[in-house]
């Protein structure tokens, strides 16, 4: 194959973009603490100047790797950034990739591998900007080939990595690392921003991670504060619709902004659907509720919601046997207590010893064996039952000695009775 007819057989897998072209607003963005970073690090980039201290401990390769959850507004993210500071905004043709998934996963190393050519061919149109252009410079350029890239993988699971089962992030770190003729995007101008949706891909990856990009961003999932915020600025810009804020950040753990504004207009739409009944308000509470509840509408990360709900009720359940065992515990300390508490109130009673003797004789001639268990338990510090009970009600006075001593009397009054029995023929 030619390398015209690689490069045309490769170029198909993906679609570039002027700033010009891209339409979206910074108003519509839910900026989360994690998103400076991202912006940080590309001014770094773009500013490319070896006057800047971090170029005494390191160069930039000019990529970066984000782990994120399906459903944020990252990539609107990213598109803005390349409208503000006028990067030509490359990214993976999805249709293509899915309609020629083989193809894409057979292709994927020499894509990469054929970059030089890639960039060869942009530098034939080069006009250079400034190296040490500023942001306003940067926003005031035109479009054209040789200006900064913002070059974007968003490693979608549903178009290509799990139908073929292939690992695209080990095999391009691998690609890149074991190159012989060097490789960095920030020599081409281009930044490389690679979204991953799957920590776990990472992870396999660990040890070659950052010999290939800068930095690693992951950023989390959205806690209860940051939707209950979204929601509000949801109602700010929409005075006329009602909805119980806690109610829905109760119901939507896990979920991601886009997921949460989604939700918002289909619960509107699903509201005027109705309008006969619903004149009177613009309340939309019930309808939200309804549609997480029956499961009409799907949050774009749903198996882990669905995950991350089944460890709460798992922890839900965990935490009521808990409190269950230790109610239990704390009835059984209270009955040992109790029992304590009357033992010690029989043992101050003062019985004589012959007294003693008859009373046990008695006890073993017609309850050995329940008041010998009875004796047991309390040498054990077992719960004595309600049975017991009614036992120690009629023989109170095993309870004046400890329970070792009280079985030694109670062996030797039964041994007493037996050679009365034995002598006499019958119990006294």
């Amino acid at each position: 194959m030619t390398e015209i007819n690689e490069e045309l057989n490769f170029s198909k897998f993906f679609v570039r973009h002027v700033p010009s072209e891209i339409k979206v607003k910074k108003e519509n963005i839910f900026y989360r603490e994690k998103y400076a970073e991202i912006i940080n690090y590309i001014k770094i980039i773009l500013t490319d100047s070896k006057d800047l201290e971090l170029y005494n401990y390191l160069k930039p390769k000019g990529a970066l790797i984000i782990n994120v959850q399906p459903g944020t507004d990252l990539i609107d993210y990213l598109k803005l950034i390349s409208n503000n500071y006028y990067l030509e905004y490359i990214e993976l043709n999805l249709l293509t990739i899915q309609r020629e998934t083989s193809d894409f996963s057979d292709l994927f190393s020499r894509i990469f591998s054929a970059f030089d050519s890639f960039f060869d061919k942009d530098k034939k149109l080069e006009n250079p900007v400034e190296k040490n252009a500023s942001d306003k410079q940067i926003k005031k350029g035109k479009s054209s080939a040789s200006e900064k890239k913002l070059f974007v993988i968003e490693e979608k699971l549903d178009y290509y990595n799990k139908s073929v089962n292939i690992n695209h992030l080990a095999n391009f770190i691998q690609y890149l690392s074991n190159n012989k003729k060097k490789f960095e995007f920030i020599d081409e101008n281009t930044i490389l921003i690679w979204i991953n949706y799957d920590y776990n891909e990472i992870i396999k990856s660990s040890s070659d991670l950052f010999t290939v990009f800068d930095l690693f961003i992951k950023i989390p999932l959205l806690d209860k504060i940051e939707r209950e915020t979204i929601l509000r600025n949801f109602l700010e810009k929409n005075s006329k619709i009602v909805f119980d804020i806690n109610s829905i950040v109760n119901k939507t753990e896990g979920w991601e902004n886009n997921d949460l504004n989604q939700l918002l207009k289909v619960s509107i739409l699903k509201h005027y659907l109705n309008s006969d009944l619903n004149s009177s308000s613009n309340e939309i509470t019930d309808i939200v509720n309804n549609l997480i509840d029956s499961g009409e509408f799907i949050p774009s990360n749903y198996s882990s919601v669905i995950e991350s709900k089944n460890k709460t009720d798992l922890k839900q359940k965990s935490n009521l046997n808990l409190d269950q065992n230790l109610q239990d515990k704390e009835i059984q300390k209270k009955q040992i207590e109790e029992q304590e508490r009357l033992i010690n109130q029989i043992k101050d009673e003062n019985i004589s010893e012959f007294m003693l003797n008859q009373l046990y004789e008695n006890a073993a001639s017609k309850h050995f064996n329940e008041v010998l268990l009875i004796v047991d338990k309390l040498k054990n510090k077992e719960p004595i039952e309600e049975n017991d009970r009614k036992i120690i009600a009629k023989y109170p006075f095993i309870l004046n000695d400890p329970p070792e001593r009280a079985q030694i009397h109670l062996e030797k009054a039964k041994k007493r009775v037996d050679l009365m029995i034995k002598a006499f023929g019958k119990n006294t």
